[in-house]
């Protein structure tokens, strides 16, 4: 086997084991894809409960749901980022980014952001961060009240996030914390509703008003971990695009290479024959 041969067959199977790598990462975001819908359906389930308890109480959401509750802040507004902890989300990182700084007044909001990669970007952007935190792991239990604990008393803390459309198709996405959690429970009102919890049935330590917070509080930190799951969940399907798209190139390289490897082994079979039949006519001349 000729130098070239030996070559081709080398770099072919180096692409074959391209192949088998980007084949069992696409199925390892497949998978995740799956338990990460799996646990949104389950958060629902619970926020439902929630709000449940929080209606029974005779708040109005309308008047609550407002970043009065909190503390004084100096600016009305906050925007929360949430991009990836690496570089292995394609383009939607600076697409966000790039999205945010358009809209971005530091005059009156501030800005938090989580996620290495995003925060890199900001700094590099000469963006001023007030806070940053490392992106919560979704195959553990995601604890995010230091993340709500910062967007308490804002009027309008506003999330950007990585929104899943379909495997192929992630878009930047943005909403209202307060509002999500206003349409969450407009979704749970449609089931049927308990009795009215009063404080002359019911004992409240402290006081009422602290157990109200506390469900806001934490309705807040579902409605964050839904988002955080839906910005994971486009991550994944990000790179379970990016590992199919691989995969197929590196099969198509395969073929190629094969052919390529094929060719010229016959290439080399020719050349003996030539050489073989080139000695023969030699001998039978002499």
């Amino acid at each position: 086997m000729s130098s070239q041969s030996l070559s081709i067959a080398k770099e072919a199977g180096q692409v074959g084991t391209v192949t088998e790598l980007t084949g069992i990462f696409e199925s390892i975001a497949s998978m995740r894809i799956g338990k990460i819908k799996d646990r949104v359906q389950r958060s629902e389930a619970f926020f439902a409960e929630l709000w449940k308890i929080y209606t029974q109480l005779r708040v109005d959401p309308d008047e609550r749901l407002t970043g009065k509750n909190g503390p004084k802040r100096d600016k009305d507004n906050v925007y929360l980022v949430l991009t990836s902890e690496g570089g292995l989300s394609g383009d939607i990182d600076s697409r966000i980014v790039k999205t945010v700084l358009e809209n971005f007044h530091p005059e009156n909001t501030d800005l938090i952001v989580i996620g290495a990669h995003g925060a890199t970007q900001f700094v590099q952007n000469h963006a001023k961060i007030k806070r940053y935190f490392r992106l919560p792991d979704v195959d553990q239990a995601i604890d995010v009240s230091p993340i709500v604990d910062e967007l308490l008393g804002y009027k309008q803390p506003t999330v950007w996030y990585q929104k899943y459309v379909s495997l192929s198709v992630q878009e930047v996405g943005r909403i209202d914390l307060l509002g999500r959690v206003r349409a969450l429970g407009t979704g749970a009102d449609s089931k049927e509703a308990g009795e009215i919890i009063s404080p002359r049935e019911y004992l409240f330590e402290p006081s009422v008003d602290d157990v109200v917070r506390y469900l806001e509080s934490v309705m807040m930190e579902i409605a964050l971990s839904q988002v955080i799951l839906e910005s994971r969940l486009a991550q994944y399907a990000s790179r379970f695009t990016a590992m199919s798209s691989a995969k197929k190139r590196a099969r198509d390289l395969q073929v190629s290479l094969v052919m390529a490897y094929n060719r010229a082994r016959r290439g080399e079979a020719d050349d003996r024959i030539k050489e073989i039949v080139n000695s023969m006519n030699a001998l039978s001349m002499s």
